[in-house]
């Protein structure tokens, strides 16, 4: 063979990998900064075992740092239960403007899931009271919820804004992204460590929300949780990635009717994933 041959063959290969090691990350980075999908997420759940009438609900919505509200339309899913035939809107609240649900009925059916003592499900699948074994012992019933979630999405940015980071600005979202409503009482809080990571930072807050409705008194009522995700991805082939903050405010439990404002306590986790 070519002696010559061989060797620019060589050379041709060396500087394709050479091109390659230099090339393909900065295609990716330009990919990464310019393929970036940023977006809000938000959801709500509401869970009874019983039947709710004459229902309304006030839920923290998402609204930007001029208190303008991001969220207009929600779909609302039932998990166990008839469809949710529910008016929802966007209201403005002695604290705020709030999402709420107006509904003659809330529709919730008494289900137990059968429990081992150690606190395994014993069956997958819910049960009436009457279906339980007559034989109870090392088992014992508790409630099956029926599960309504309320969700939308809003996506502020996709493909091509060149923002390197992305659109929301997720390390410090506190004035300069969407935030939920009626929260208040922020202060610093500790950081689940299984995240970790140098930009997370975790804040403790207080949310109101207010829930009337009449059932009867063994109910449970379940308001909340109330979530709300900020996103910026992007990707290219091996490129992909992502940073985000959460907000959540914790469910709250009612036995019984209720009518009132509750406060709720909620928690921010702020510059999670990769800057």
């Amino acid at each position: 063979m070519n002696r010559r041959l061989v060797v620019g063959g060589a050379l041709v290969f060396v500087l394709m990998v050479a091109t390659a090691a230099v090339g393909v990350p900065i295609l990716f980075e330009g990919q990464k900064n310019n393929n970036t999908t940023a977006t809000y997420y938000y959801s709500a759940e509401v869970s009874t075992n019983a039947t709710l009438t004459d229902a309304t609900l006030y839920l923290p919505l998402p609204v930007d740092p001029a208190g303008t509200p991001i969220v207009e339309d929600v779909q609302v899913t039932s998990y166990g239960g008839p469809d949710a035939n529910w008016t929802t809107s966007v209201v403005k609240t002695e604290r705020g403007p709030m999402l709420a649900i107006e509904a003659e009925e809330i529709v919730g059916e008494e289900r137990y899931y059968l429990v081992n003592e150690n606190g395994s499900l014993a069956d997958p699948e819910p049960i009436r009271r009457e279906d339980a074994p007559d034989d109870m012992t090392g088992l014992r019933l508790e409630p099956a919820l029926t599960r309504y979630e309320v969700m939308a999405q809003v996506t502020v940015e996709s493909f091509g804004n060149g923002i390197k980071n992305g659109t929301i600005e997720t390390r410090y979202p506190q004035g300069n992204a969407s935030l939920l409503s009626a929260t208040y009482d922020y202060s610093p809080g500790e950081c689940d460590p299984v995240w970790g990571g140098e930009e997370q930072t975790c804040t403790a807050f207080r949310a109101d929300m207010y829930a009337s409705y009449d059932t009867k008194s063994s109910a449970i009522v379940r308001v909340g949780a109330v979530e709300l995700w900020g996103i910026n991805e992007w990707g290219w082939f091996f490129a992909n990635s992502f940073n985000e903050y959460t907000q959540r405010v914790e469910q709250v439990e009612f036995n019984g009717a209720h009518d009132g404002w509750v406060s709720a306590s909620g928690e921010l986790q702020a510059g999670r994933g990769s800057y």
